[in-house]
């Protein structure tokens, strides 16, 4: 899961809206001497944090309420389609998530295989225009996380380019 979290800009903004919840869980934790439902291996939560007395109900209240957040968190940002791309000569590869926003479309890019420290611009590309989305310079190991934006709707996007500053190709990815 770590792993698909580190790729996935979409599934870890979830994770991140759920940390919330889970540390409200921790303070409404169970009252002394009932189970304080800590998974195996993971310590106990802190005693000093919890409150002397709840009402019973508080602990399945909350837990009902986490999973009701958890429901709406993924029921308001569903799995958006993802987008790949590789190019043999770059050795390039990467993947794209696009999401529309009122100004136009956020864009989640994830991008291996580029030599380190390599500057890289992203090019949204329509039908009728094509406009730089974001720039960066890619890190040690030649990958790259990118979140850039265009004016251009989601609808009316068909690719995504990842340029060097010379304009050299070095990934495609059709949308």
């Amino acid at each position: 899961m770590r792993r698909h979290l580190e790729t996935c800009p979409a599934c870890r903004a979830d994770y991140q809206d759920l940390v919330p919840v889970r540390n409200w869980l921790e303070l409404a934790a169970p009252p002394d001497g009932e189970s304080d439902g800590h998974a195996p291996g993971r310590p106990p939560l802190d005693p000093l944090r919890r409150r002397a007395s709840r009402p019973r109900w508080l602990w399945p209240a909350a837990v009902a309420a986490a999973a009701a957040t958890t429901v709406a968190v993924i029921a308001a940002h569903p799995a958006a389609p993802v987008f790949h791309g590789y190019d043999r000569a770059s050795g390039a590869s990467g993947q794209a998530r696009l999401r529309a926003t009122p100004g136009g479309t956020q864009i989640y890019l994830t991008i291996s295989g580029l030599p380190a420290g390599q500057r890289c611009i992203l090019v949204a590309v329509s039908p009728a225009d094509a406009e730089v989305a974001g720039t960066w310079n890619t890190a040690y190991g030649g990958t790259a996380h990118v979140e850039g934006t265009s004016a251009i709707p989601k609808s009316q996007l068909t690719m995504l380019e990842i340029e060097s500053p010379s304009h050299r190709l070095l990934l495609r990815i059709p949308v």
